[in-house]
């Protein structure tokens, strides 16, 4: 039978039978393919619905559940003792699930993750949880400055070369406010160099517009 999971924090409105979202169905009568889905919404399952049971379907909802950093702070040593309580296969799958949607862990994590879920005692093993999820964040912090420093860098680069580009063209005449905007705004260096080069070689604007394409507006 046809399920679909909805994890999302908005609701489903898509109809579940197929039928209806073919435009024109009904032209084509009993031809058309039809059927309804199962709709699994996880946002409307209580928690105390899904603790109703412990599966590895349970705990991976009530770990999706949790949308913010303190959420996974406050209810953590739940969800841990829930997960320890799970048959090996079921609990190497969370892991996995985890490690594919929530953290990427390496070897050395993951072993140490189940080392802790399997033998250690329940502050051991949350603290080993947590360490997990602040590494992530630090790791995140970290990607992000980087990611940056290096995007900055490059805006600026390119804001250098239109300056340039933008004083050649001012020893030509009086440029446009459109055309200055033009060149202000773009953001590829190797496109600006082309023009740079253009700018030094051309004798009037006109010619340099001529050149690189543009059309002076």
């Amino acid at each position: 039978m046809p399920i679909v999971l909805h994890n999302s924090e908005r609701n489903w409105t898509a109809s579940c039978r197929f039928s209806q979202m073919i435009n024109n169905a009904q032209l084509f009568g009993k031809y058309v393919v039809d059927f309804e889905y199962a709709l699994v919404s996880v946002n409307t399952l209580t928690e105390s619905k899904i603790s109703s049971s412990n599966t590895l379907i349970d705990n991976i909802f009530l770990a999706d559940r949790k949308r913010t950093r303190q959420e996974w702070t406050d209810g953590i040593a739940e969800l841990m003792h829930r997960i320890r309580a799970m048959d090996t296969n079921d609990l190497n799958e969370w892991i996995t699930w985890f490690s594919n949607v929530i953290r990427k862990l390496n070897e050395d994590e993951r072993g140490e993750l189940i080392t802790q879920l399997k033998e250690g005692d329940e502050k051991d093993m949350c603290s080993s949880f947590e360490r997990l999820l602040n590494k992530e964040k630090a790791e995140g912090w970290k990607d992000g400055r980087a990611e940056g420093w290096k995007d900055g860098r490059a805006k600026g680069k390119a804001e250098d070369r239109a300056e340039a580009v933008i004083e050649l063209l001012e020893d030509l005449g009086a440029l446009s406010d459109s055309l200055k905007t033009c060149i202000m705004e773009q953001t590829d260096l190797e496109l600006l160099k082309k023009w740079h080069k253009a700018a030094a070689k051309a004798t009037s604007i006109e010619e340099f517009e001529q050149a690189v394409g543009l059309v002076q507006v």
